[in-house]
């Protein structure tokens, strides 16, 4: 999935179930922002201290680095969480929707404790079982045949617009420059929310895509984690929660938009500001918008020496910082995925 769903749909069902929009903000940019912490060195403060980033994202490695190690790393607990459906291991790490890992990982959440990075925790979660809707039936890992895309048609593309399209994302996204890795064969058309697609897999079964009844489905699911969060816990509740049903139409409408990335998150943020969902508008709501570096500028200060070497200073506000909980949760996350929760199913990944 895409901005669009990861950031906009996020924060429309946030503040549906009943979060500040505060709250829901933190939520929808941890959320996206897993696609986006494509950074891992550590930050050595001239004000003393040091930082380690969590890589989460992928759009700066190189081919040489998208290794069974980066697989493990992040494709696995962050965007393509096994279904462990099957006898053999690698069957069992193909992703499905909503799968058992996923449960698990939600029950983990729900049964713990509130720390400072809980709402970020809980995006990097949303963004992790929304994928398990966009990219089931593939896996995270390198491996031939078993992520195989064949006779792929696209409604309303030509083949030669889709294979203009790979090219340009081969030249900007080095994950799509190994073919045997998650959907890459298939490219951006699973994390689209409007389109309509068929593709036969590594063994001859074929698929009949209709990725709006996906992203629904996906939609529906994330905001029932949301509900019960909610009632586990309360303090974080600011209003009553609208029920699924009212909000349908509107998610459907919004989800089949077909249009580029820029038009679709256009009109997530029309509808959202413009009181479509039936929210009680905040001042949040009016001026809804994802900007990447955003949480880091506010939590470090960077500076350039003569040489072009960059240096960092912590900022006052570093320690209770939106940047540095979500990094926390990112780790958490991880380590929970790849260090409880698989080995307990018999998957070691760590």
């Amino acid at each position: 999935m895409q901005t669009d769903f990861h950031f906009y749909a996020v924060y429309a069902l946030a503040r549906a179930a009943g979060f500040k929009a505060d709250d829901a903000d933190v939520i929808a940019y941890s959320s996206e922002h897993t696609d986006d912490a494509k950074y891992d060195h550590a930050l050595d403060f001239q004000n003393g201290g040091r930082f380690q980033q969590i890589l989460t994202a992928h759009q700066f490695l190189t081919p040489r680095a998208l290794n069974r190690t980066t697989c493990y790393r992040i494709w696995v607990p962050f965007h393509f969480l096994p279904g462990n459906l099957g006898v053999d291991f690698y069957e069992r790490m193909v992703t499905r929707p909503g799968g058992a890992i996923a449960q698990r990982l939600i029950d983990d959440l729900l049964a713990s404790n509130i720390r400072p990075y809980a709402l970020h925790r809980l995006g990097i979660l949303l963004h992790c079982y929304a994928d398990t809707w966009s990219h089931q039936n593939f896996l995270g890992v390198i491996r031939d045949n078993m992520n195989s895309v064949r006779k792929l048609k696209v409604q309303r593309m030509p083949a030669s617009s889709f294979q203009n399209v790979m090219r340009s994302l081969r030249k900007r996204v080095k994950e799509y420059a190994i073919p045997k890795l998650g959907h890459a064969q298939a490219g951006t058309i699973p994390d689209e929310p409007y389109r309509e697609w068929r593709y036969e897999n590594y063994s001859g079964k074929k698929f009949d895509i209709y990725n709006v009844e996906r992203s629904l489905d996906a939609a529906q699911s994330c905001y029932q984690v949301m509900l019960k969060f909610l009632k586990i816990f309360p303090a974080y509740s600011h209003t009553k929660p609208l029920q699924w049903h009212e909000l349908t139409s509107m998610f459907e409408k919004q989800l089949g938009l077909e249009a580029d990335s820029r038009t679709r998150v256009d009109s997530w943020k029309d509808a959202i500001s413009g009181g479509e969902f039936g929210l009680k508008i905040e001042e949040n709501d009016k001026n809804i918008n994802y900007d990447d570096r955003e949480w880091f500028r506010y939590a470090v200060k960077v500076e350039k020496t003569d040489n072009g070497k960059e240096i960092y200073e912590r900022k006052p506000e570093f320690e209770k910082s939106n940047w540095k909980f979500f990094h926390d949760a990112g780790a958490f996350h991880r380590f929970t995925v790849l260090h409880e929760i698989l080995p307990e199913h018999g998957m070691i990944c760590g």
